[in-house]
C-alpha cells in the first residue's frame, strides 16, 4: 500500500520541480509519472548494506554523485529508517562491486562490455539487469559521460556523412565495401588520392566498444587506424593532420575542427542536438546506467525496484534536468520502457 508522502518530502519535491522548472523546464517531459512512495523493507542480509553506518552502497562511476546524492536525499525522505550511501570509485568498478553483491547498483556511463559479462556470469549465474536512467551529455566538460560525434581538420571540404559511411572508414568488411581514400567520399582535386587517417580509442574501451556492438557490428578496426586514449588525444591529432577523422566526445571546440552531420535514414541531417539525442535522431547519442543484480529464478531486489521507481518518475528525471550542461532526462515513453524491466 502507497505511503503519503511526509511534509518534508513534499517540500523536496516541490523545491526539486521548481529548480528544474527554472533550468531545464524544455527539457522534462510533462507525461512522466509522479513518484508516489510504497513501503519496502530492505533485506536484512543483502550483502550491499555498509555494516558500519546501515547504509545501502551504491557504487561505480563517480560522475553521477551528484544525481544519486540528490535521489538519495528524496528517497529517505519518503522511507524513514532506509539509508542510502554512495561510492564513486569509477565505472570500472561497478560490475566487480555488483558481482560480489557489495553494492545496490552498479552506475556506469557505458554498457557493460564482453570482458566484464563472461566473469559476471560464470559467478552470479544470469546477466545484471539493465536500466537506462538519462542520455548522456552534450559537452565534454564536468567529466561526465557524453555522446560521441565525427571530427575532420578545418582544411578538409567534407562536411556531412552517414553512419553507414563512418563505419567503411573506421572498420573493415563492410557490406558496402570500405573507404581508405577521401575520392570514395566525393572529394575531388588534391583530396582524390589523399589517403583516410582515422583516429579512434581501441575497440575495448568505452567508446571503441559502443561503436563496435552499436555501429561496426563487431567488425575490425580499419589497418590505418591510430589507437589514442582519450578525446583530448584523438581531437589533438586530427587538428594537425588535415586528412585526419575521428569519433570523440560530442561538444568539442577547437580552431582546427570541423564536427561532421550525420545524415539520418530521412536524408536530414543531425548534430547532436539535445532534441536529436532524447528523440534517438542522432545515432551516437547514449545512455548512463544503473545495473542491479539478480539471482536465477529470483525476482528483483525490492528495494532496487522501489528506487528506480523514483528515479524513472517525473521527480527523478526533474534532478537530471536541473543540471546545467549534464545529462539529459528520459521520455515518458523511455522511462515506462525501462520500469516494464523490473516486472
Amino acid at each position: 500500500m502507497a505511503n503519503s508522502p511526509s511534509l518534508p518530502l513534499a517540500a523536496l519535491m516541490l523545491a526539486m520541480s521548481a529548480s528544474a522548472t527554472a533550468t531545464a523546464a524544455a527539457t522534462l517531459d510533462p507525461a512522466l509519472p509522479a513518484y508516489v512512495p510504497q513501503a519496502v523493507k530492505v533485506p536484512a542480509t543483502a550483502g550491499y548494506l555498509d555494516r558500519k553506518t546501515g547504509a545501502a552502497m551504491i557504487g561505480g562511476a563517480e560522475h553521477v554523485a551528484s544525481v544519486v546524492g540528490q535521489w538519495n536525499a528524496l528517497f529517505a525522505a519518503s522511507h524513514p529508517g532506509i539509508v542510502l550511501g554512495f561510492d564513486g570509485k569509477g565505472t570500472s568498478s561497478a560490475v566487480p562491486l555488483l558481482m560480489h553483491d557489495k553494492v545496490l547498483f552498479g552506475a556506469m556511463g557505458r554498457a557493460i562490455n564482453a570482458i566484464e559479462l563472461v566473469p559476471y556470469r560464470k559467478i552470479v549465474g544470469r546477466d545484471a539487469l539493465e536500466i537506462r536512467i538519462a542520455h548522456t551529455a552534450s559537452t565534454p566538460g564536468e567529466h561526465l559521460a557524453t555522446s560521441l560525434a565525427v571530427y575532420v581538420n578545418r582544411a578538409n571540404p567534407l562536411t556531412r556523412l552517414t553512419a553507414a559511411q563512418v563505419s567503411q572508414i573506421l572498420s573493415i568488411g563492410n557490406p558496402g565495401g570500405d573507404f581508405s581514400r577521401w575520392g570514395q567520399l566525393g572529394l575531388s582535386g588534391e583530396w582524390r588520392e589523399r589517403a583516410i587517417h582515422p583516429y579512434g580509442t581501441a575497440a575495448y574501451t568505452g567508446f571503441g566498444d559502443y561503436l563496435q556492438r552499436e555501429h561496426f557490428q563487431g567488425r575490425a578496426l580499419a589497418a590505418s587506424h591510430e589507437e589514442l586514449g582519450n578525446t583530448a588525444a584523438i581531437t589533438g591529432r586530427i587538428a594537425q593532420d588535415p586528412a585526419g577523422i575521428g569519433v570523440a566526445a560530442l561538444g568539442v571546440q577547437h580552431p582546427q575542427l570541423r564536427q561532421l552531420a550525420i545524415v539520418g535514414a530521412d536524408g536530414q541531417p543531425t548534430t547532436g542536438t539535445d532534441e536529436e539525442v532524447v528523440s534517438g535522431r542522432y545515432p551516437y547519442g547514449r545512455y548512463v546506467y544503473l545495473y542491479v543484480r539478480r539471482l536465477p529464478g529470483q525476482a528483483v531486489d525490492p528495494l532496487a525496484k522501489e528506487y528506480l521507481r523514483l528515479v524513472l518518475s517525473r521527480e527523478g528525471q526533474a534532478i537530471i534536468a536541473a543540471q546545467p550542461g549534464g545529462y539529459l532526462p528520459l521520455t515518458a515513453a523511455q522511462a515506462r520502457a525501462e520500469l516494464e524491466k523490473l516486472e
